[in-house]
């Protein structure tokens, strides 16, 4: 893939150091100056650049303002923050709204080519992966192989979907999917973040404006549903747009006309429409905090995303896929011990898949030995487990289906533990390798898995 950069700090001198120094690994390296016209760049090009590396403190904009206003517009380029040293609070703050990397200033340029160049690297190999690959490869869970099965069916017709489920499960995965399997392949896949734009300028941002229409608004600028064209056009967080915004989007989704901001034109929208969200969308509609008449709209068809603690069996399959995206390259391969995996398997990860690739990219970064066991574990994860089906609050099961359950957790540990070797499974379990084979085909588990 091309490697082109956009470098956004309103200091010259610094963008031109920057400039000298990825120039070595970089097709293309622009500057600009004017972080406002960086965004609005980025908002007419969007794939005009494979990486943005922006400043922090800035006048017209902070380096904040700058991730969370790409983020907004669903612009996925990777962003790499130059933060000040040693401040962890900043650098946290940039990844969770949404930078791919950070750095601390000043920056070393070898250090700096270096990453870079990781970043590309990663970036690659997610162009290389299908996007149906983590309905093929990174699950054994039947409930989420039976939802690839309905994203298969469910792309090839026009209905609109929503897709449900807690943060970090995979819904952006799951809207890409469905756009991929379908005949508009070939058209834009417009994403928008409707928590990350303020109220006031989500209205212009899916529909446009006319020049002039507010202060602010010197030129005409087409919206997301005009972007979509014949395409599909993904609403994220649709659960955070105001009762205003809901009613436009009502008059969209029953005639497939909208206006510009601003301007009496009526257009006409073809895209395809996918919602997401991490609420309730029906008990927000029944108590008055969603137009009920939109919801019925756009929920045709609804896919429920589970969290991560209710298939925790993946958890191993994904970690281990993480290590590979995130590891260094031409450095030794880094494993897990089957006793740390066993841990992670345990712990309930409220922040999902994100959660887990954030916690296995730190690792792979930070960890200097190949193999990461308990001991490199941070103590959040054995400080949260999950619950017993024995405990006191656990749901109260029939005798026959708590015990089916917990042998079958079991069985699970001992192969994670041997991966996947069955005679010493059998031994870890205290029986012979044909009692122990019968107890794992009973209940349909696959060695192969935790190999």
């Amino acid at each position: 893939m091309p490697r082109r950069v956009l470098i956004v700090d309103d200091l010259a001198p610094l963008c031109q150091e920057l400039r000298a120094a990825v120039r070595p690994v970089c097709e293309s390296v622009a500057i600009c100056t004017s972080p406002l016209r960086a965004v609005r760049l980025l908002r007419t090009n969007r794939s005009d650049y494979d990486l943005v590396i922006t400043g922090l403190a800035m006048k017209e904009l902070s380096g904040f303002d700058v991730i969370r206003r790409i983020r907004g517009q669903g612009n996925p380029v990777p962003i790499l923050m130059l933060t000040a040293r040693g401040n962890e609070t900043t650098a946290i703050e940039a990844t969770r709204l949404g930078a791919s990397d950070y750095m601390d200033r000043p920056v070393a340029p070898a250090e700096l080519r270096a990453r870079v160049q990781k970043i590309f690297a990663a970036s690659e190999a997610r162009v290389a992966e299908p996007l149906a690959a983590p309905a093929n490869y990174i699950t054994q869970s039947p409930e989420m192989k039976a939802i690839f099965d309905m994203v298969d069916a469910v792309a090839r017709s026009d209905s609109r979907v929503l897709i449900l489920g807690e943060t970090g499960t995979g819904k952006q995965l799951i809207a890409q999917a469905l756009h991929a399997a379908s005949p508009r392949h070939r058209e834009p896949f417009v994403e928008v973040n409707c928590a990350a734009i303020p109220e006031n300028l989500l209205e212009s941002e899916l529909f446009g404006h006319e020049r002039g229409a507010f202060t602010g608004a010197t030129e005409r600028r087409q919206g997301r549903f005009e972007e979509a064209g014949a395409g599909t056009l993904f609403l994220d967080e649709i659960g955070e747009t105001s009762y205003a915004v809901q009613a436009k989007l009502l008059r969209v989704l029953q005639s497939g006309r909208f206006s510009r901001v601003g301007g009496s034109a009526t257009l006409q929208s073809r895209a395809r429409v996918i919602a997401a969200t991490n609420r309730d969308l029906q008990k927000e509609a029944e108590e008055g905090r969603f137009r009920e008449d939109l919801f019925y709209r756009l929920h045709v068809i609804s896919i429920t995303l589970p969290p991560l603690r209710k298939r925790a069996g993946d958890v191993p399959l994904l970690a281990e896929h993480f290590l590979r995206r995130f590891a260094t390259p031409g450095a030794a391969p880094k494993r897990f011990t089957p006793e740390a995996l066993d841990w992670m398997q345990r712990y309930p990860w409220p922040g999902n898949v994100r959660e887990l690739e954030h916690f296995v990219e730190r690792l792979a970064v930070l960890h200097a030995g190949e193999v990461i066991d308990v001991a490199a574990l941070p103590p959040k994860i054995f400080h949260t487990t999950r619950p017993s089906l024995v405990g006191e609050h656990a749901p109260l099961l029939p005798l026959a289906e708590a015990r089916a359950a917990f042998e079958k957790e079991y069985l699970e540990r001992t192969l994670r533990q041997a991966r996947g070797n069955m005679s010493r499974a059998a031994t870890l379990a205290g029986t012979d390798r044909s009692n122990y084979f019968r107890l794992v085909r009973r209940h349909g588990i696959d060695p192969q898995a935790f190999r």
